[in-house]
């Protein structure tokens, strides 16, 4: 249902997904960029990331890949966030871990889904 309902908003064709789950505070994803930077013919049909995001607040995390500046977005419960190829080259992104104390935590899952959606217009 989820994975319909990003692919009905974002008319995109979905090509790949993946479910993180986050049990603790102490689970988070370092920077890195999606894989269709580092491989071209996966580049080729997928130009675009969304993820949304359920349960506990994690900030979601973009660092410039050249100058190391850090931008940081809370991801409260049902939000999403999106970027194409051209963010994703030039920034590095990641879940930042969690400094909230263990007894007071929820969880946290985030459904990540990768594809194609026409008519993006590229910067390169």
């Amino acid at each position: 249902m989820i994975i319909q309902r990003l692919r009905d908003t974002f008319k995109m064709d979905i090509k790949s997904t993946r479910f993180n789950w986050y049990i603790d505070p102490k689970h988070w994803k370092p920077f890195h960029h999606d894989s269709s930077y580092i491989n071209a013919e996966r580049a080729k049909n997928q130009n675009f990331t969304v993820a949304v995001s359920f349960g506990a607040t994690k900030d979601a995390a973009f660092e410039h890949a050249k100058t190391k500046t850090v931008i940081s977005m809370p991801q409260r419960d049902g939000t999403v966030y999106s970027f194409t190829n051209d963010t994703n080259a030039i920034w590095r992104h990641g879940i930042l871990q969690d400094k909230t104390p263990q007894n007071v935590y929820i969880g946290r899952i985030s459904i990540i889904a990768w594809g194609w959606i026409d008519n993006i217009k590229q910067i390169s």
